[in-house]
């Protein structure tokens, strides 16, 4: 690849397709916008001015009328056309392992930023560098290279990861999703996002337990009842940050108000379940583990734990704390 313009494989585009379709949206007209075609993406090999991605992502935001599109595509970690992804999800090892091999192919497949992972001292950084000062905010770009950051900290870490001790770094902190509030976010300049978390994280070996998995798609509960197979794939994913009804809609490939007419069906809502799927990672964390309350709050989504306190009170008919002592 060229190293004196700044291309990008159109390959890395394709998890944005997926998410489009996800949320019952056309992708045709939104490439045709961006003079791209879907022939081109499948390809290995293409490659495109990165000023023309991030016209794309942009136009895929504005498509689906949610700022945080392009963040919340990136969270789910889908490794079709990231190579670098892939490898590193098969390669395992510690999470400075998964992040260094991110690195070195991210590398290959654009000539318009470096990514790097720094250490300074007791703080990580993991992010990217612009080659070239873009004419256009790039305020979507930022939005889905933090939630593949984000994404891999979630992957390895699991529960491990707390809130408190992150720092997303982005060029415009609205293209990121509410929920995130519970970490801290910082408005930087144009020239590249960027994560900021402990070094001692990276010598965590990659994650393994079932319940901190990456949520398996739709496809695999197709054999069984759909309300159980999604109450599954619910209390996999509701302990990494808490989920949205859009989230939801995500992991079973639905809009909302699809999903909404499903459990409909089913005398259910989307809310209900959410809200069932939390309490019972929330019970089970209180008894089983000595994860500090705050934690639990974090994993679910609660930026003030107080706010959680309040909700567990109102399902359970206890505090917490009650509802820990009790059941040792």
């Amino acid at each position: 690849m060229s190293k004196s313009l700044p291309l990008v494989h159109l390959s890395v585009l394709r998890p944005l397709l997926a998410g489009l379709r996800a949320r019952g949206v056309d992708p045709e007209p939104v490439l045709d916008g961006a003079a791209l075609t879907e022939e081109a993406i499948s390809r290995e090999d293409a490659t495109v001015h990165v000023m023309v991605v991030h016209q794309f992502l942009e136009s895929c935001a504005k498509a689906v009328e949610d700022p945080s599109f392009c963040a919340l595509v990136a969270e789910e970690l889908n490794p079709c056309g990231w190579p670098m992804v892939a490898s590193a999800l098969q390669k395992g090892g510690s999470l400075a392992d998964f992040l260094s091999t991110y690195v070195s192919g991210a590398n290959a497949v654009a000539s318009s930023v470096t990514a790097y992972l720094h250490l300074r001292g007791a703080l990580a950084e993991f992010g990217e560098t612009r080659h070239f000062r873009p004419a256009l905010l790039p305020a979507q770009n930022d939005g889905f290279m933090i939630g593949l950051s984000l994404a891999m900290l979630r992957r390895t870490l699991g529960r491990r990861l707390n809130p408190k001790h992150v720092t997303l770094i982005v060029c415009d902190p609205m293209v990121l999703p509410k929920d995130w509030s519970c970490f801290q976010i910082l408005r930087g300049d144009e020239m590249g996002a960027r994560i900021q978390f402990p070094s001692r994280w990276l010598t965590y070996d990659l994650n393994t337990e079932p319940s901190d998995r990456v949520a398996e798609p739709a496809e695999t509960f197709a054999g069984e009842d759909f309300l159980s197979g999604f109450r599954r794939l619910l209390s996999q994913s509701v302990g990494q940050g808490g989920l949205t009804a859009d989230q939801t809609a995500a992991l079973v490939s639905m809009t909302r108000s699809r999903l909404a007419r499903r459990l409909a069906k089913q005398e259910t809502t989307i809310t209900r379940e959410i809200s069932a799927a939390k309490l019972s990672v929330a019970q089970g964390a209180l008894t089983e583990s000595p994860e500090p309350i705050e934690e639990i709050a974090a994993r679910l989504g609660y930026a003030d734990p107080s706010n959680f306190a309040r909700w567990f009170k109102r399902a359970s008919g206890q505090s917490p704390s009650q509802y820990r002592l009790a059941r040792r």
